[in-house]
């Protein structure tokens, strides 16, 4: 995991002579939404899509006292800042008067050709469908039927991926049921029912297109189901529910899908509506949870103050993001290198320190220079934001003066952290602002809110869940066997931390895990064949060599307990042993470390665990401390050689650590830029 360093910047390193070099600068990625039009046109159901031009295209079903008498229109924002444009509705062709208010409507881009969807007034009608070519300016001067459901229910939810394809939920006597048609360029497919188990009622669905298979986000009211259909198989998959049920206290509704192109990642908006009868505190907003893959989804965020009930639509833009509702639309502006949204301190850098620890968040303190009175005015405020201000990013960048002389200054990335605190240090000698930042793995210390009980799901499979409800998107997690293994049970509770279950799953299965400097989760499965990637001999400045013999020698694990199966045959106890028989003779002692898990369900299990297990007492035997000139390719977990001098000027001996703590300081005015590397053994 060695960062790469130039062939220059190495020699640097190794030069007897060094010349520092630290450069940073704050980013502004928060999406800031703000109030943007108003255009108080009552709520109801709507669609939007972004047309190829780059206009914005929405479609809205009106609402009245007929649910069956409503018309379809369609509207085009070409300037979004025209507050006229997002406040002018025309009628589809066919469409006055004779369509279903509570069926939804849809709106894509398939490549060019925008295509807008509904469902004529009375039970058992057809889903209808418009097309423009013209990126919104004009539409077909009347309708196709697309599908017709069969039951002559009503439909419950419509949505269309841009892929010359619409889903909708319609209700029959037996449930509520997916189906789907799709165009070939001259006609709509006949009716396509998923083979997924109906629901008993339904409030919208959301579809996105990955280029193999169409992901479904479907709502029943109270709980938000994740299916997929790959047309190629035409096969239907269930997956574990984005948002568990909570017994009729929370509905959830009118769910909408994005694809962020910039960022990778999907957003999922929807409806969260608690009356209080339950709860006894009520609030009806979007909430939005975001995934990079469409099975894990964040624990999300929300907009409080538009208080909507048929739904939020979500557009990413060029040059900004847009939550739209009927009555109101907010905007974020995306992220641009300017000077609202960007700020180089690295001329003011007096000094820093930063900490990194296997499987706890990285901290950095810095202290800035703002004798001149220009940081001070770029400090973030709720209605003006600025680069300095809470939970912004802040990237450090670490390296050496190299050539010869050495003039040019090569830097690599060492850290991306956000800002948690602002300390303003003012006196008549002294103008100075202190960043206290953690990285982005602090926020596994938030709490979880709902419980959620996972059944046979793999290793990988819990962890990318609990670390992408918990905020951390970018994950990387070893291939080993063990990372397949199927976890009968497994219960994420409420009111607990994140960090909680992911240190429980890491501890039984030897896992360790740190953030890198791209903010890139790493989960490492430790190796003792894990090579050295640098040695150390004479720019050692200070050097600790410990042994603790005080260590398990042997393991015993204990898996499933006795008992009987379904079926009434006895299932005995399981249990695995492994023995350190070289410490045992080495010291003379038997230490027993006993271990029970009862997720651990067969004996290969128990033996993986106890080999981990006794692996980090060995490990823990050998316990180093060094201080180095800062260098900026080492990480945690790497593995590094120490070889001291020899006698009588040094100890002579020589070891391979891997490195589990780090602190590292830079301090100009004490000539101070070293690293504390606390190691363990490989």
């Amino acid at each position: 995991m060695v960062r790469t360093l130039s062939g220059t910047l190495t020699a640097a390193l190794n030069a007897t002579t060094r010349r520092p070099v630290v450069s940073a600068s704050i980013e502004d990625h928060i999406a800031h939404y703000q109030l943007f039009q108003t255009p108080a046109t009552a709520d109801g159901m709507h669609d939007a899509c972004l047309a190829s031009d780059g206009s914005i295209v929405r479609v809205r079903v009106t609402r009245g006292s007929n649910v069956y008498t409503q018309s379809v229109q369609w509207q085009r924002v070409s300037d979004p800042t025209n507050a006229a444009q997002w406040s002018t509705w025309t009628t589809f062709g066919g469409a006055s008067a004779n369509c279903f208010q509570d069926g939804s409507c849809a709106i894509s881009n398939n490549g060019g050709t925008l295509r807008a969807f509904a469902q004529q007034g009375s039970l058992g009608s057809g889903l209808i469908t418009w097309s423009s070519t013209n990126n919104g300016v004009s539409w077909s001067s009347t309708f196709t039927t697309a599908l017709t459901p069969t039951g002559s229910g009503n439909i419950l939810g419509i949505s269309s991926a841009g892929n010359n394809d619409v889903f909708c939920l319609y209700a029959t006597g037996t449930g509520v049921y997916i189906g789907c048609s799709f165009f070939n360029g001259t006609t709509w497919s006949a009716l396509r029912t998923a083979t997924t188990p109906a629901l008993v009622s339904g409030q919208g669905l959301a579809v996105a297109w990955d280029g193999t298979k169409y992901w479904l986000v479907v709502s029943d009211t109270d709980t938000l189901y994740e299916y997929s259909y790959t047309p190629g198989t035409t096969s239907w998959l269930a997956y574990p529910t984005i948002v568990p049920e909570t017994k009729t206290a929370i509905s959830r509704g009118a769910p909408r899908l994005q694809y962020d192109a910039g960022r990778g990642l999907y957003t999922l908006i929807y409806i969260e509506i608690d009356d209080g009868t339950v709860t006894g505190a009520a609030h009806e907003y979007p909430r939005m949870q975001q995934s990079s893959d469409l099975q894990h989804w964040s624990q999300g965020t929300i907009l409080q103050p538009l208080m909507v009930q048929y739904g939020a639509g979500l557009l990413y833009t060029a040059s900004a993001n847009y939550i739209i509702s009927m009555p109101a639309i907010y905007r974020a502006i995306n992220y641009t290198a300017s000077s609202t949204q960007a700020l180089d301190i690295s001329g003011a850098i007096l000094s820093y320190t930063h900490h990194e620890k296997v499987s706890r968040p990285a901290t950095l303190d810095i202290v800035l220079d703002d004798n001149a009175g220009q940081l001070i005015q770029r400090f973030s405020q709720p209605a003006t934001t600025q680069p300095i201000g809470p939970n912004c990013t802040l990237v450090l960048y670490e390296g050496y003066r190299t050539g010869s002389p050495p003039v040019t200054s090569e830097k690599v990335k060492v850290g991306t952290y956000h800002i948690q605190g602002i300390l303003v240090q003012r006196s008549p000698q002294e103008n100075q602002i202190t960043l206290r930042c953690s990285d982005l793995t602090s926020c596994f210390d938030q709490l979880n809110r709902f419980q959620i009980i996972y059944s046979n799901q793999t290793v990988a499979w819990l962890l990318r869940d609990i670390c992408t409800r918990a905020g951390a998107m970018q994950i990387t997690l070893p291939s080993t066997a063990q990372m397949s293994n199927l976890v009968t049970s497994f219960v994420l509770q409420s009111g607990r931390v994140f960090r909680a279950p992911i240190d429980e799953l890491c501890s039984i299965y030897a896992l360790d895990y740190f953030l890198d400097q791209d903010e890139v989760l790493q989960f490492r499965e430790l190796s003792a064949s894990d090579s050295a990637i640098w040695s150390y001999q004479p720019e050692i400045e200070r050097l600790t060599l410990g042994t603790e013999l005080q260590k398990g020698n042997h393991i015993i694990v204990t898996g499933r307990p006795p008992g009987t199966d379904s079926s009434g045959t006895g299932v005995p106890l399981i249990t695995a042993e492994a023995y350190d028989t070289t410490s045992m003779l080495w010291i003379g002692q038997e230490r027993l470390v006993q271990h029970v898990d009862q997720k651990l369900t067969t004996i290969a299990q128990c033996a993986s665990k106890a080999a981990f297990i006794l692996a980090q007492e060995q490990r823990e035997q050998n316990i180093h401390t060094v201080t180095i000139p800062l260098n900026p390719a080492l990480q945690l977990l790497d593995v590094i050689t120490l070889s001291d001098a020899a006698s009588p000027i040094g100890s002579g001996l020589s070891k391979s650590a891997r490195i589990v703590e780090s602190q590292a300081s830079y301090q100009p005015q004490n000539a101070e830029y070293t690293q504390t590397v606390h190691l363990e053994g490989v």
